[in-house]
């Protein structure tokens, strides 16, 4: 079965320049919207492509710069052997040493390699050809191109269900014959069969394959057993386009937009196991949580041939080991690929939505997450780019084991920070000293405090009036209560009318009643503490809390 070694690409729509090498069979990308996750995918899809008449764009070109080809190479082991006789392309076989490098020498013990190349010039007419630096390339035809067996699942999948040439079904029954004469001829004797029993019986010559296509869509939980081929009446002329799977009666193409996916995904493990690459973009759109679990486990289970996927799921990273992920990542057009391994497999399914940004804030508890959430709002109002605009996700980090989290992550790659107390430092591992080393951001309060502590501390006094109203109410006690709390914590003679009692002891009393009690440790709470904060924030001028949000706001924006 073909797999794909390496990938270069240059000047092809969002990416510049690309280069990859791929070692392994299931490949999951990742990365930020318009990182070029998608690019990738369509350029393999291409250079690899069945069809004659691609159509290209002056808008495929590199920010429209047709002065610059668009160039795409491929280089793939595990060769059709009708593809590298001396008859086809035999002398332009390459070697793969043993150190993962290509070589124009073959030597014995190396892996055979045949390298494509697809370029399309300003004329906007596509070449495709086999190279090497022994001699000049050589043109491959649509033919030759459609036994490596790849069709990518995207939005447009309607074609996948439809017999005629250049699509996956003719691949898998082209597969399947055992000559030249059948392989030409099969699709017009099932039509001419169908002449006489148009929409009454299934055709027999496409009853093992799709047998074939009823057991794997059953594996990801689609029921297609009263599948059949028969014609589709979109219109009378009756041609090899128009002979196609239907369930029962209906044309599969008009399934819902998740069944069709699951189905063209089931016909492709079919095709991949003749020798086939599979291509998924956004493996998740259309289905539930749970198929798209049940999907990947399928994968990873049956170990099909080469595939590729994208996703902006973490449903899908969660359920992937983290040496099948790829991190892509854009700088102006110039596409980094980081492949992880099993070091990062706590770090990316204990935070799989890392995978998704550039800039991440380590929250030490839901308490500064909520606090992040009002932050975001706050930010909203005063006319600033919410923090998805900035590619800036918010994360938990687990009690005291955000440090590690928070260092994980700066490994990967990314921008990091982390948003916290200061009240139990020394327990920290790795400390605080060593993330401001490593280059992560620290946004935390005064020497052993809390952010409770920090917050009544710092607010004016009707805002701190305003929480103890809110803590009342939400947690469901009487003045009462609440007063002998604070009383606890008081030192010297507690006052009566201690709402309209605005000391540093009282400060500090409310302070820890609130970190003890966890007035605030969940999330919305968290929120509607940050809410109260930003409603007071023009007020804070030269405090620690007001002068860290806006550092930590800052830094968003950096």
């Amino acid at each position: 079965m073909a797999r794909i070694h390496e990938l270069k690409i240059s000047n092809f729509r969002g990416i510049k320049t690309f280069s990859e090498k791929f070692g392994k069979n299931f490949i999951c990308l990742l990365g930020r919207g318009d990182s070029g996750k998608t690019t990738i995918l369509d350029a393999i899809s291409y250079v690899l492509s069945p069809n004659w008449n691609l159509s290209f764009f002056d808008s495929d070109f590199f920010k429209g710069n047709i002065d610059n080809s668009i160039k795409i190479e491929i280089s793939l082991l595990d060769l059709p052997v009708k593809l590298i006789n001396e008859d086809k392309y035999g002398l332009y076989v390459r070697g793969l040493d043993n150190n993962g490098v290509i070589q124009d020498e073959l030597h014995n013990d190396y892996e055979k390699v045949l390298t494509m190349k697809l370029e399309v010039k300003k004329d906007l007419e596509p070449q495709w050809s086999v190279i090497n630096n022994r001699q000049e390339p050589k043109r491959i035809s649509a033919n030759d191109r459609a036994k490596f067996n790849v069709f990518m699942v995207s939005d447009y999948v309607d074609r996948h269900f439809s017999w005629s040439k250049g699509n996956p079904l003719y691949s898998i029954l082209r597969e399947s014959q055992s000559s030249e004469d059948e392989k030409n001829s099969v699709i017009i004797d099932a039509i001419r069969e169908a002449i006489g029993k148009i929409g009454q019986d299934n055709f027999s010559q496409f009853k093992n394959v799709t047998d074939n296509i009823i057991i794997a869509s059953a594996d990801f939980g689609i029921d297609l057993s009263n599948a059949k081929t028969t014609i589709d009446f979109r219109d009378l002329y009756i041609k090899g386009g128009r002979t196609c799977l239907h369930d029962g009666y209906v044309p599969l193409r008009l399934k819902g937009k998740g069944t069709k996916r699951l189905i063209s995904m089931a016909i492709q493990t079919i095709l991949v196991q003749y020798g086939g690459i599979i291509l998924i973009d956004e493996v998740e759109q259309g289905l539930e949580p749970d198929r798209v679990r049940n999907l990947i486990r399928s994968f990873k289970k049956d170990n099909l041939g080469q595939i590729f996927i994208t996703t902006h799921s973490c449903e899908v990273i969660t359920e992937l080991e983290a040496d099948n992920l790829v991190m892509i990542s854009n700088d102006e057009g110039n596409i980094k690929a980081l492949n992880l391994n099993q070091k990062f497999q706590d770090i990316i399914r204990a935070c799989p939505e890392a995978g998704y940004a550039k800039k991440v804030i380590v929250c030490e508890g839901k308490t500064e997450i909520g606090i992040c959430r009002a932050l975001d709002t706050y930010r909203k109002k005063s006319d600033k780019e919410c923090m998805s605009f900035k590619d800036c996700v918010y994360i938990l980090g687990k009690g005291s084991s955000f440090t590690e989290r928070a260092m994980k992550l700066k490994k990967l790659g990314l921008s990091v920070c982390i948003f916290c107390d200061s009240d139990d430092d020394s327990n920290l591992k790795p400390s605080k000293d060593e993330l401001k080393k490593a280059g992560v951001e620290i946004f935390d309060r005064d020497a052993s405090k809390a952010i409770e502590q920090q917050v009544f501390q710092d607010l004016p006094w009707d805002g701190i009036k305003k929480l103890i109203n809110y803590v009342i109410k939400e947690k469901n006690i009487y003045d009462d209560q609440l007063k002998q709390s604070i009383k606890s914590k008081y030192e010297g003679k507690f006052p009566d009318d201690f709402k309209n009692s605005d000391t540093p002891e009282m400060r500090q009393a409310v302070g820890k009643a609130s970190k003890k009690a966890g007035w605030f440790k969940r999330t919305d709470q968290g929120e509607k503490l940050g809410s109260i904060i930003f409603d007071y924030f023009e007020e804070m001028k030269d405090k620690k809390l007001k002068n860290q949000l806006e550092n930590l706001s800052n830094w968003i924006d950096e």
